[in-house]
């Protein structure tokens, strides 16, 4: 399928692994130049050469790999500055970055607190208010926020996400009415259990506070699950797709859930 992405440009944050380099790569092959932005200096230059080895011989997107720490008011500005310096303007944003603590809450400690708020909550609303002006006098862009499906249905050991997720949503629906008139849609992808490397750490404390086996607690998550699987980042990508892309022209301010079918909520 067409999705009429070719010489698109994006920010795509957090695409040094998991979610955001499917996301990453996917956008490459559809001829999108991008921005990726990671903490990790070794696992973005990786994610930047998946990146490009996805994108077909015919079309040659850009592809610039930028380290940043999110959790920083100028180091947001200073991605925003070299984006814009870099792509010459951007059409699309994917926040994808996080840095959550899995387990028990009140082992918890302030600094994990603080730092859950500023990369995931604080990242994301910071670099959708230092991109978002120049789509909206361009009249024209797209912002996909990858949020959770624990935004509806917190757990115990993980209640400090629960609440960055949910805080996300409504972020999302609320600013989307003023982004709306200028032609900008934002909406948010709430992923249930998907296979990445930060689930396999997630997965690994959870069993260990739970006191069961990693491969315990996974068929134990699995089983909870309606479809009896858990959701593949290909999958958050191609979602991703269909958002940025005018396919799905009347959406935004939606929160998606793509989790199988485990979430009790309306």
């Amino acid at each position: 399928m067409d999705w009429g992405l070719q010489g698109k440009t994006a920010v795509v944050t957090g695409a040094s692994q998991g979610i955001g380099l499917a996301i990453a790569r996917t956008l490459a092959a559809e001829g999108v130049g991008i921005v990726i932005v990671g903490r990790t200096p070794e696992r973005l230059a990786h994610a930047a050469k998946v990146a490009r080895d996805a994108v077909p011989a015919s079309i040659a997107p850009q592809i610039h790999p930028l380290v940043a720490d999110l959790s920083l008011l100028a180091e947001v500005d200073r991605v925003a500055e070299m984006a814009l310096a870099r792509l010459d303007h951007v059409d699309i944003l994917v926040n994808s970055a996080a840095a959550t603590r899995t387990g028990p809450f009140f082992e918890a400690s302030d600094e994990d607190l603080v730092e859950t708020w500023q990369v995931k909550a604080l990242g994301y609303v910071r670099m959708v208010r230092a991109l978002a002006p120049h789509m909206t006098e361009r009249r024209e862009g797209r912002i996909v926020n990858i949020v959770g499906g624990a935004a509806r249905t917190p757990t115990p050991d993980f209640i400090v996400g629960s609440m960055v997720n949910a805080a996300l949503v409504n972020f999302t629906r609320g600013i989307s009415r003023e982004l709306a008139q200028y032609n900008v849609r934002i909406n948010a992808i709430s992923p249930g259990w998907t296979m990445t490397e930060r689930q396999e750490r997630s997965f690994a404390l959870q069993a260990a506070a739970r006191h069961v086996s990693v491969d315990e607690l996974e068929r134990q998550q699995t089983r909870s699950i309606p479809l009896r699987r858990l959701v593949a980042s290909d999958e958050i990508a191609l979602l991703t797709l269909m958002l940025i892309s005018d396919r799905l022209p009347s959406m935004t301010g939606e929160d998606i859930v793509i989790d199988g079918g485990a979430t009790p909520s309306v």
